[in-house]
C-alpha cells in the first residue's frame, strides 16, 4: 500500500509538472505582432519579404506590398496549413520568424537588420549576425526590457516588428508621404504655430514624430507608447485617449498642454540653439538619441511645402 501511495504521488508530481511545463514552454508572442495586407508599405514589409525568401518564397525586399509580395504569403500560407487569405497577420509572422544569434546568415538576418535600422541601428543590411548586429540586438533589448542575451527570439522579433512605426515609411521627401502623413505633419505644425513655435521647433517635432511613429497615429508600440510621439500613459503623458489626440499629443510634445506636467519642448532650456536630435532627445529621452538626426531633411521639406498650415489652438 506505502509503495502504491509513493508511486501515485510520483505520478502526481509527474502530471503537474508536464502541465507547467505544456504551460510555460510556448509562450504566445503573436498577439502584438502587425498586421500586414496589400498597400501596405515600409520597414515591415520589407522584413516580410526577407523572411518569405528566408522560408523559401522568393520575393523581391523593396518595401511594398504589392501582387508579388501577395502571391508569396498565400504560398507560405499553404505550406505551413495556415489560412491562405495573403494577408501576413499574427500568425503568419510568428510563423515566418525563427531565433536568430551571432554567425547565422541569410535573408532572415536582413530581415532582422531591418528591423534594427527602424529602431535606430545604423547597420548594413548584409545578411551576416556579426558583432555590430548582436551589439544592436543587445541594445535594443536592454531598452525594451528584454533579457539582453544578443539572440533574437520570438519575444525579440515580436517587440521589434509590434513597435516603432514600421508601416507606411517616409521617404526624403514631401512627395513621398501619404495623406494621413501630411495630414499629421500639419496638425503637428497648426498646433506649433498656435502655441506661438518657430519654426525650427516645428522642425523638431517632425523628426521626432517621423522617428517615432513615421508620422502615423498609431494605437501601438513599445510597452504602452501610443500616438504620434509614442508617448505613455504611465510616464505621464495622459490617458490613451488623449494621447491618441494628435492635437492633444503634438501640444504634450511642444510643453502647452493642460493635461501633463511632463516638460516639453519649449521647457529645455536653450533648445533652439541645439541640433534637431538633441533637442528632441529632451523631450523624448530615447533608449536611441542620435536616430531623430536622420529625419531632419525631411522634416525641413515638409515644413517648406506646409508652412502655411492654418493655426491650431
Amino acid at each position: 500500500m506505502r509503495r502504491l501511495l509513493v508511486l501515485l504521488v510520483a505520478l502526481v508530481t509527474l502530471a503537474a509538472t508536464t502541465a507547467t511545463l505544456a504551460v510555460t514552454a510556448a509562450p504566445s508572442y503573436a498577439a502584438t505582432y502587425p498586421t500586414l495586407s496589400s498597400g501596405a508599405t515600409g520597414a515591415n514589409v520589407t522584413s516580410l519579404q526577407y523572411l518569405l525568401t528566408s522560408r523559401g518564397f522568393s520575393t523581391a525586399a523593396d518595401g511594398a506590398f504589392g501582387t508579388g509580395t501577395r502571391d508569396a504569403v498565400v504560398a507560405f500560407q499553404s505550406s505551413a496549413g495556415l489560412a491562405a487569405d495573403g494577408v501576413a497577420g499574427p500568425q503568419t509572422l510568428a510563423a515566418l520568424v525563427r531565433p536568430l544569434r551571432e554567425g547565422d546568415r541569410g535573408p532572415a538576418v536582413q530581415a532582422l537588420q531591418v528591423q534594427l535600422n527602424k529602431h535606430g541601428s545604423t547597420l548594413d543590411t548584409d545578411g551576416a549576425f556579426g558583432p555590430a548586429t548582436s551589439a544592436a540586438v543587445r541594445s535594443f533589448q536592454s531598452g525594451n526590457g528584454l533579457g539582453a542575451d544578443g539572440v533574437a527570439g520570438p519575444a525579440t522579433w515580436t517587440t521589434l516588428l509590434g513597435t516603432g512605426g514600421g508601416g507606411t515609411a517616409p521617404g526624403t521627401t514631401y512627395d513621398s508621404l501619404s495623406e494621413a502623413q501630411k495630414a499629421n505633419a500639419r496638425t503637428i505644425i497648426g498646433v506649433g504655430r498656435g502655441a506661438g513655435v518657430p519654426e525650427q521647433g516645428w522642425v523638431v517635432a517632425l523628426a521626432t514624430s517621423m522617428q517615432e511613429s513615421t508620422l502615423l497615429n498609431i494605437d501601438y508600440g513599445d510597452r504602452d507608447s501610443l500616438g504620434l510621439f509614442q508617448q505613455r500613459t504611465s510616464q505621464g503623458w495622459g490617458t490613451e485617449a488623449q494621447i491618441l489626440d494628435p492635437v492633444a499629443s503634438s501640444k504634450a510634445f511642444y510643453g502647452v498642454a493642460p493635461h501633463t506636467p511632463n516638460p516639453g519642448l519649449l521647457d529645455i532650456a536653450g533648445w533652439e540653439s541645439m541640433s534637431v536630435t538633441r533637442a528632441a532627445q529632451a523631450v523624448q529621452r530615447s533608449a536611441y538619441p542620435d536616430a531623430y538626426a536622420r529625419w531632419e531633411g525631411l522634416a525641413r521639406d515638409v515644413v517648406a511645402h506646409e508652412s502655411g498650415a492654418p493655426a491650431i489652438p
